[in-house]
Parts: C-alpha cells; sequence; structure tokens
C-alpha cells in the first residue's frame, strides 16, 4: 500500500500527462471511452473537440476554497473528531468540494466515513484497499482534470430529494468537460456514493 501511495506525488508532477489521458466524448457523440451510468454510481460526461488545454495558476489550489468559514470549521472539526454531525448542514455540492480535498489528501478514513452506507460498505481497512486498487488512480485524475473548474451546481432535472447528482464543469471556448457525481441521503446527511462504482470498476478488472 505504502508504494502505491508513493505514486502520488509523480501523478501531480505528470499531471498534464494524466489529463491528456482522461476519457473524451466529443460533440458529435462518438466516445474514446465510457463510464458506465446508473442512478447510483459516480457518473461523468465530458464534452470537448480538443484535448484538455494546459492550465497554470499562480497560487497553490484547494476545493475548500468554495466553504465559508463557518463551514470550514465545521469541517475542520469533523476532521479532528470524525463526527458526521459537523456535516449535516452540507449541500450536495460541498459534500463533493469535500470529497475532491479528502481524495488528494490521501484521508481514507475519512473518505470512508463520508461515503454511502446502506448497509453494504466493507470493513474500513477493506474498502481502503480495494478504493486503492480499482479507484484511486482516476480520482486523482479527476482532481487533477477538474480543480480550476468553472461551476459546480445540482443537477435539478435528475436530483430528488433523497438522490443528488452534482455537475463539475470547465469550460475552454467551445470545449466543455463536465463531471457527474451521484450523493444519497442517509443519516439526514448527503453522503458520496463511492462503493457501487467501485464495485463496476472490480467487477470489469476481474473480468480481464
Amino acid at each position: 500500500m505504502k508504494k502505491r501511495l508513493s505514486i502520488v506525488s509523480v501523478i501531480v508532477v505528470s499531471s498534464l500527462m494524466l489529463i491528456a489521458c482522461s476519457e473524451v466524448k466529443t460533440k458529435s457523440g462518438e466516445s474514446s471511452g465510457s463510464t458506465a451510468v446508473t442512478n447510483h454510481t459516480v457518473r461523468q460526461v465530458e464534452d470537448s473537440k480538443s484535448t484538455p488545454p494546459v492550465i497554470d495558476r499562480d497560487y497553490d489550489f484547494t476545493y475548500l476554497e468554495e466553504l465559508g468559514e463557518e463551514k470550514r470549521n465545521l469541517y475542520d472539526e469533523f476532521l479532528s473528531n470524525g463526527k458526521m454531525n459537523s456535516l449535516k448542514t452540507f449541500t450536495p455540492e460541498e459534500m463533493v468540494l469535500i470529497m475532491m480535498n479528502l481524495i488528494f489528501e490521501n484521508n481514507f478514513d475519512k473518505l470512508y466515513a463520508i461515503t454511502y452506507n446502506n448497509d453494504e460498505l466493507p470493513d474500513k481497512q477493506t474498502f481502503i484497499s480495494e478504493y486503492i486498487n480499482y479507484l484511486f488512480d482516476e480520482q486523482i485524475q479527476d482532481y487533477l482534470m477538474y480543480r480550476y473548474y468553472d461551476h459546480i451546481s445540482l443537477d435539478k432535472e435528475t436530483s430528488t430529494e433523497s438522490i443528488a447528482i452534482v455537475q463539475l464543469d470547465i469550460i475552454f471556448g467551445s470545449s466543455h468537460y463536465r463531471k457527474l457525481f451521484s450523493l444519497l441521503k442517509e443519516d439526514g446527511m448527503w453522503k458520496v456514493d463511492l462503493y457501487n462504482y467501485m464495485k463496476e470498476k472490480k467487477a470489469k478488472s476481474e473480468e480481464k
């Protein structure tokens, strides 16, 4: 596991290469790759006529920039004491921002805590091991690809009171990239639906 986690620094330095390898769907509908789409999984749609552009900024980025001071304090409480009540007032969009931050910080313990359970999650160590094996690399790419997103919003057409679909968008001229995340209500708060998607990735890997 330590050896696998050590690749993070290499991935960050090689962010442009990773971005170039992300799945792209052209506006004509032809796709160079696709991710399984279900009602309860992390989903994505990326539209573009070209490869993703080079992105350069002069400041250190964090997905938490969009959170107000009060929400940041609540998030810090969650990190320090692990109490889920600290996150009950967070919107689906804010939970996605938290998830992205936890991914890059390699905080798998807290990522497990905000993952939708529905009495299906394995024990924490099994979850972390499978996450690193089947989903970690892809989500690091997502972090890098969407770190300078233009919009984060709720897809009101497909979301319900118990299921939320959150959209992350980056737009460069005629190129439009979009990542969709599914969240479900559990114990009075929104949780990201990572495990169902991870199971799909695992099944596809075992078929090869």
